[in-house]
């Protein structure tokens, strides 16, 4: 019986908006570790495990897919990790998981907030918007500015050996598709043959790493960093791009694919029978908005992947039979494979209310009927079966956890105010989520990504079966009983042994001042204005042939009075109430938007009041 080295592993991120920064800290610190682990391995220091993790799939949804293309363009080199010892130096810049969450675009003098409140995006932008549209709340063009920094100038270093990713990785970014794949379904009726049409949204972009360039016909498409022009790089940013495209809050993204990468994809192709999804001959374009709206917590697909993996390799051995079926082994004494989500707002603290009432009004109904199809887009039917086994290892989830003087926080993410959107008012509040996604992550893998000694796992004996007492002890997690799939070691200063990493302590929990949020309202007031101003406007190609019904036409012709006496009074007097509507709705809009800001800073303990 061959021997298994290799736990594999898909690490899925979910959306998060500006916590991304906490996803990025778990991410920062998972890499330190598996690149130390590596190094040790190669020096052949006594006391390591000898086992293997290789991470064979990441992605995400919404600031999880963002962070899954940052990551893969990030291993492509060496460079520092940030920690609480060194975030204010050099290093900050120079990672490209802080750089992008923490640092942004952010100046001096230019924080994030005033730059989202900035119109350029509507009314200085005469080649990305001619016609001054409004496409989001707030001016997005950083993020852009963010997805080309991380990705253009990136050229993989040849020196920069990564072998616990694979070297086929996958990658994809969920998307909400507003144009959506069209698929019918066909009935016999009395007129004859009819179909009941209907149209997917849900969507993605898969890539997978591949040097040498070579498309496999099976809809994921290939990318690399091998030179300064890369392959699909421009496509790495539109897909990252646009599943982080909050819907309203930021900006959709147009996304324009070969139809191969679509009609091959098997994840996209729900109906196998039918040959094409999308006209083969004609790149297909969509404006998407973020991959959460669907699917948010992406790991079905994450598993799916990995199980086709095993599945393709199963096939090149000539053992189809295997292949046709195979499936995870979930127990602990058994699997090999397993997913890792992370999860800044995991859902398993929305619990249902215990009292139902039964209210019928349209003020109750209207707003519950939207919570209710978000809900159901949210659910993975496929996977309910599967979600009351005790023993099923193929899921781990690392989410906030925040303690003071060791006391568990109600709420531990300080990016978490105003719907994920807090984040951008202070860069304070993203540091100390890439802080505590740090800690929360050294914790983790120290404690919980690991199998029982019990469970007598292949790869864990593999990996740990040659150490002697001493080694075993220095690796076992706090309850004596289990192993670490990845261990959590460092080297000492002669790289001559092992040592134990520096606990990632408690980080300071931040505050924004009072004063800077109503000082902030300003922006708000001119930012909303210009919104107004221009909401109507847009290049509609569907408006321009649009004619009046005659019937319409004729019934509302207006009356000689009406045309000449009525009409421009009513011009002159209209404009003057739009004028004043727009002021004192700008306005009002402006005061709740931050009072709304204010209250939640305040319930969450993030406001100084300095005023």
């Amino acid at each position: 019986m061959e021997t298994q080295k290799t736990f594999r592993l898909g690490i899925s991120m979910a959306g998060a908006v500006s916590a991304g920064a906490y996803t990025a800290g778990v991410m920062d610190y998972l890499l330190e570790a598996l690149e130390n682990w590596q190094i040790a391995k190669e020096l052949n220091l006594s006391g390591v495990p000898k086992h293997d993790v290789v991470i064979e799939v990441i992605d995400g949804a919404s600031a999880g897919g963002m962070t899954a293309v940052i990551t893969a363009a990030a291993i492509q080199r060496n460079f520092p990790h940030v920690n609480q010892q060194n975030y204010f130096t050099d290093a900050c810049r120079e990672n490209p998981l802080f750089d992008s969450w923490v640092n942004q675009t952010e100046e001096p003098g230019k924080d994030m907030m005033s730059q989202m409140l900035s119109t350029e995006d509507i009314t200085d932008s005469p080649k990305l918007n001619p016609d001054h549209e409004v496409r989001s709340l707030f001016n997005s063009l950083f993020i852009e500015k963010i997805a080309r920094r991380s990705l253009v100038p990136t050229v993989k270093d040849p020196g920069t050996k990564r072998p616990y990713f694979a070297d086929d990785f996958e990658l994809f970014t969920t998307i909400t598709n507003l144009r959506g794949f069209n698929y019918d379904l066909e009935f016999f009726t009395a007129a004859g043959s009819r179909e009941d049409r209907m149209t997917m949204h849900k969507d993605l972009v898969h890539f997978q790493l591949n040097p040498s360039g070579t498309y496999q016909n099976d809809g994921k498409i290939p990318f690399h960093f091998n030179t300064a022009d890369g392959l699909n790089k421009e496509l790495l940013i539109d897909a990252a791009i646009a599943t982080g495209a909050f819907p309203v809050g930021l900006s959709p993204r147009i996304v324009i694919r070969d139809p191969k990468y679509i009609n091959d994809n098997n994840l996209l192709k729900i109906t196998h029978g039918k040959e094409c999804i999308v006209n083969p001959l004609v790149d297909y374009h969509a404006v998407c908005v973020d991959g959460g709206v669907i699917n948010n917590e992406p790991y079905d697909l994450t598993g799916i992947i990995l199980a086709n993996r095993r599945k393709s390799e199963l096939r090149k051995a000539a053992n189809r039979e295997a292949a046709a079926h195979f499936q995870l082994a979930k127990s602990a004494s058994t699997f090999d494979t397993t997913i890792l989500m992370i999860d800044p707002f995991p859902n398993y603290e929305d619990k249902p209310a215990e009292n139902y009432f039964n209210l019928q009004a349209l003020k109750f109904t209207s707003t519950q009927l939207f919570g209710a199809m978000r809900q159901q887009l949210m659910v993975k039917t496929d996977l309910l079966e599967k979600a009351y086994d005790d023993n099923d290892y193929t899921r781990f989830m690392i989410a906030p956890i925040r303690t003071n003087s060791g006391v568990t926080q109600k709420y531990p993410i300080a990016c978490g105010a105003l719907g994920g959107f807090g984040g951008f008012f202070s860069k304070k509040f993203r540091i100390h989520d890439y802080m505590l996604g740090r800690r929360n992550c050294q914790r983790f893998i120290q404690q919980y990504l690991c199998v029982p000694v019990s469970a007598n796992n292949p790869v864990i004996q593999y990996g740990y079966g040659s150490l002697n007492e001493a080694e075993l002890q220095f690796l076992l997690t706090g309850n004596q009983k289990s192993f670490p799939l990845i261990p959590d070691i460092r080297l000492s200063q002669d790289n001559l042994s092992l040592v134990n990493p520096l606990v990632e302590k408690e980080f300071p929990f931040p505050a924004v001042s009072l004063r800077y949020l109503v000082e902030l309202e300003k922006k708000v007031q001119m930012r909303f204005g210009v919104v107004f101003n221009n909401l109507t406007n847009s290049h509609n190609p569907l408006s321009e042939t649009h004619t009046i019904n005659p019937v319409v036409q004729r019934i509302r012709k207006e009356s000689w009075f009406s045309r000449n006496i009525l009409k421009p009074v009513g011009h002159f007097t209209a404009k003057r109430f739009i004028s004043f509507g727009e002021s004192v709705g700008k306005n009002f809009a402006a005061e709740k938007f931050m009072d709304t800001v204010i209250a939640d800073m305040d319930e969450r303990g993030l406001l100084k009041q300095d005023i």
